[in-house]
């Protein structure tokens, strides 16, 4: 009885606190976690539905057998580019970053053109033209102040 006994306390000394650091794992890394995890789920429905083996991914993927079945199983820190490999060999959007939408304010200034007869002239020199300028191009009041 005593040697039961000791094989018990052996096994039971040796698993103390493996669970509790699991579980801190677990909860830790619970956001890419579950992320990981319905990849793995599309993965495996993308397989089913095109009758491809783990086996074939690989290879399709140029990375081991092991790799994808840790991939499938959905405890796989996956790198960006895994996901684009799979994305690529399967034919579907694992992930999508959205693109953000940018607003433009862009505030109208008023312009004041003095549209007169003069314009329709035609300039024979630069100095005409230098003139007709001065005269189509009214200052706005900030303008006025800074000078």
């Amino acid at each position: 009885m005593s040697d039961i006994r000791k094989k018990i306390e052996e096994i039971a000394v040796d698993d103390k606190g493996s669970w509790i650091e699991k579980a801190r794992y677990r909860r830790d890394n619970r956001s890419w976690l579950r992320k990981s995890q319905r990849i793995a789920v599309r993965v495996l429905s993308v397989l089913n539905e095109k009758g491809m083996q783990q086996k074939e991914l690989a290879e399709a993927m140029d990375v081991s057998p092991q790799q994808v079945s840790k991939i499938v199983k959905g405890k796989q820190n996956l790198t960006l580019e895994t996901i684009s490999k799979l994305e690529s060999v399967l034919g579907v959007k694992l992930f999508e970053v959205p693109v953000p939408q940018f607003e433009m304010n862009v505030e109208r200034k008023k312009v004041r053109a003095n549209l007169s007869k003069e314009k329709s002239t035609s300039v024979k020199s630069r100095k005409d033209l230098s003139e007709m300028n001065m005269q189509l191009w009214t200052p706005s009041q900030d303008e006025e102040l800074a000078a």
